[in-house]
């Protein structure tokens, strides 16, 4: 370990800690009325397979609004249809957003949730079921979640729609099917924000939709979870889920040289882009360094930006990784996320370093 100004640095073992709650997530759920005389609405479903009863917390997530909590109870082995949930649970008329489920983490591991969205005119009944996401499987920064629009454009509608675990930053991008990118944006998303675009490709993305046009949201920080849905010419809709993948990753994150010395000190060994143990810093005026340990597939040149930090003060001071973290003593006690962009040519990755302050 190589110390500087009185600031020290050391690895730490990252012990498990069992989670007091689970939350689940109905990313796309809706009350009111439609075309042509139709109706909307959402149906939930909840089974407690247990030998003894769950209660379920819900919220509805309207844009930044937070409607709730109402609860539900469930007895042992009990099942419960809410019919019209957003109406009858959250008195709302009209209008789209995400469900949150909250229950104890041993309940959820009994709990079944599924829900149903369909529209009800004289040309019958269309509906769709929508899955329930555990908030742990979202896409996280340096992932894409990738949503395949419908291979005819002209007689298809393509919504999409995400909803935010966390403050999140999202890239969104219109993928040809020949895999060229016919449009870009980027939007910031608080923390249990849902938005859903109408005819997204052309509202949002500003771009003409084509067939088989891609949806990719690439997330630069944060997690979230992301939708969609083709309705075709007679209003029957079809549920597409956001696929979380990756690009054909070629940088390499090895983890961080504490001492400088030329090893990696704390690793990524399982590479999934996160700090296998978080490294501790104690709070000072003065600054700390480690220098960030990654290669391309073949050498490539690399450069650094610091997405995020939970410092008072961080710097990249050189183009080969040397990180300077300042941390005041308002922090001792605290934890948090180091995100560092690594970029070479069109690829990207975000790292995660996790940090406690001491």
């Amino acid at each position: 370990m190589k110390f500087r100004n009185l600031i020290s640095i050391a690895a730490v073992s990252l012990l498990p800690v069992a989670a007091s709650a689970a939350t689940i997530i109905i990313p796309a759920a809706g009350t009111g009325p439609g075309a042509s005389g139709s109706q909307w609405q959402s149906e939930l479903t909840l089974h407690n397979a247990a030998p003894r009863a769950a209660t379920i917390s819900l919220t509805f997530h309207q844009g930044k609004n937070v409607l709730g909590p109402v609860s539900v109870t469930l007895q042992s082995r009990a099942t419960e249809s809410i019919a019209d949930v957003v109406k009858s649970k959250f008195g709302v008329e009209a209008g789209t957003g995400a469900i949150a489920l909250d229950v104890e983490d041993r309940a959820a591991r009994s709990l079944a949730v599924t829900s149903r969205t369909f529209n009800t005119s004289s040309m019958g009944e269309f509906g769709q079921d929508i899955p329930a996401i555990d908030v742990v499987n979202a896409a996280r920064a340096g992932e894409l979640a990738a949503l395949p629009g419908p291979s005819v454009a002209d007689t298809n509608r393509f919504n999409f729609g995400v909803y935010a675990v966390d403050a999140t930053n999202v890239t969104w991008e219109v993928v040809r099917a020949n895999g060229t990118v016919a449009a870009t944006k980027s939007a910031t998303y608080a923390a249990g924000e849902h938005a859903q675009y109408g005819f997204g490709v052309s509202t949002f993305l500003a771009t003409t939709p084509a067939n088989n046009d891609t949806v990719i949201a690439r997330v630069t920080s944060g997690k979230a979870i992301f939708y969609g849905s083709i309705v075709n010419a007679t209003g029957d809709p079809t549920f597409v889920p956001g696929v979380r993948t990756r690009e054909d990753v070629i940088i390499n994150f090895l983890g961080l040289d504490l001492d400088e010395d030329g090893t990696v000190d704390v690793a990524d060994a399982n590479h999934d882009g996160v700090l296998d143990a978080p490294i501790k810093v104690f709070t000072s005026l003065y600054p700390d360094y480690f220098r960030i340990v990654a290669k391309g597939e073949f050498d490539e040149t690399l450069s650094y930006t610091i997405v995020k930090s939970p410092a008072t003060k961080s710097d990249l001071l050189d183009e080969n990784g040397l990180v300077r973290l300042i941390a005041a003593g308002d922090l001792k006690n605290t934890s948090g996320e180091l995100q560092v962009k690594i970029t070479t040519g069109t690829t990207e990755q975000i790292v995660t370093i996790p940090v406690e302050f001491q």
